[in-house]
């Protein structure tokens, strides 16, 4: 079932690098690349690693119910996770996390995945504000953002109600739901909710902030607003299941958002390749640095990770 699934994704990234690379002029396109602010481009990178250290201290305050975890831990592991995201296939970077936390400090996978639950949905409240901030400047794009939203609840509801048929039924102690009412509690206390929700908004804004200087690296000023808008429109594209790293999806994401803004195809897609790729390893890199620092290696972990999914895989069958 795994080699389908990673086959089906192949198959969805393929097609979206299709749309996303066709009709394009690579000599226009590497001439953008040629005059991009390196300068710029290292500061976007900058301000999207501070993000993920903010993600670490959001992760640390969800999973407060679970027992304490240091703030280290909690920022090496994610940007472990998002490393395993990028370079492993069935997004296990999710499960690498869960596991990382069990190993280290001894919180129950089944805890922290609640908390990775919660998690997911204070990033779900906080791109839907960001749309709807975005879409009531630009009524243009009001009926293309409906749909955007539209698809979102469908592909949330198809996830929610294949995990509930797979998941609930095959446990039969009812430690999910009970974990899953764990996690939930944090939304129970009106000013842990608000903290939180302001917490992850200042994430993604200073990771808009980092599109924003990701475009000026390529010489394209676009308003906070617009920028609100990839971000959203990215977000949403980033829900379809792709090959690891989102490649392709990403990629349409920026290259289908940048032309409505008047960018031409070449000058879309060397954004798109050129914001991955500093995206992607500005993670990397500083996931490599934590791991070095916490005297973990990669090769071993992973074998560990493979072995555990794989047992994970057994007791739920």
């Amino acid at each position: 079932m795994k080699k389908l699934t990673f086959l089906v994704s192949i198959i969805i990234s393929a097609i979206f690098l299709y749309l996303s690379f066709s009709n394009f002029n690579l000599h226009e396109t590497l001439s953008y690349v040629k005059r991009t602010d390196i300068g710029m481009l290292l500061l976007a990178s900058l301000i999207f690693i501070i993000s993920f250290i903010l993600r670490g201290i959001r992760w640390k305050i969800i999973l407060a119910k679970s027992g304490t975890v240091s703030a280290r831990i909690a920022i090496a592991n994610i940007f472990v996770g998002q490393m395993g995201n990028n370079i492993l296939p069935w997004r296990m970077g999710d499960l690498w996390r869960l596991f990382l936390l069990k190993k280290q400090e001894n919180v129950s996978m089944a805890s922290s995945g609640a908390g990775l639950g919660i998690e997911r949905l204070y990033d779900g409240i906080t791109i839907i504000i960001l749309g709807i901030i975005s879409s009531s400047i630009y009524s243009v794009y009001a009926k293309m953002l409906r749909a955007l939203y539209y698809l979102a609840g469908a592909v949330a509801l198809i996830v929610i109600l294949v995990v509930a048929f797979f998941k609930i039924f095959k446990n039969k102690e009812g430690k999910l739901i009970k974990n899953i009412m764990l996690g939930i509690s944090t939304m129970k206390d009106p000013r842990t909710f608000l903290s939180l929700i302001a917490f992850s908004l200042i994430i993604w804004c200073i990771e808009s902030l980092s599109f924003y200087f990701f475009y000026l690296s390529s010489g394209f000023r676009l308003t906070i607003l617009q920028i609100f808008f990839v971000v959203f429109a990215l977000n949403i594209a980033l829900l379809i299941p792709a090959a690891p790293a989102s490649l392709g999806t990403f990629e349409y994401a920026i290259v289908f958002s940048s032309k409505l803004f008047h960018i031409s195809k070449s000058a879309a897609v060397s954004l798109a390749v050129t914001i991955h790729f500093m995206r992607f390893l500005s993670i990397n890199l500083v996931a490599l640095f934590l791991m070095l620092v916490l005297g973990m290696k990669v090769k071993e972990e992973i074998i560990e990770l493979e072995e555990a999914a794989q047992l994970q895989d057994e007791s739920s069958g």
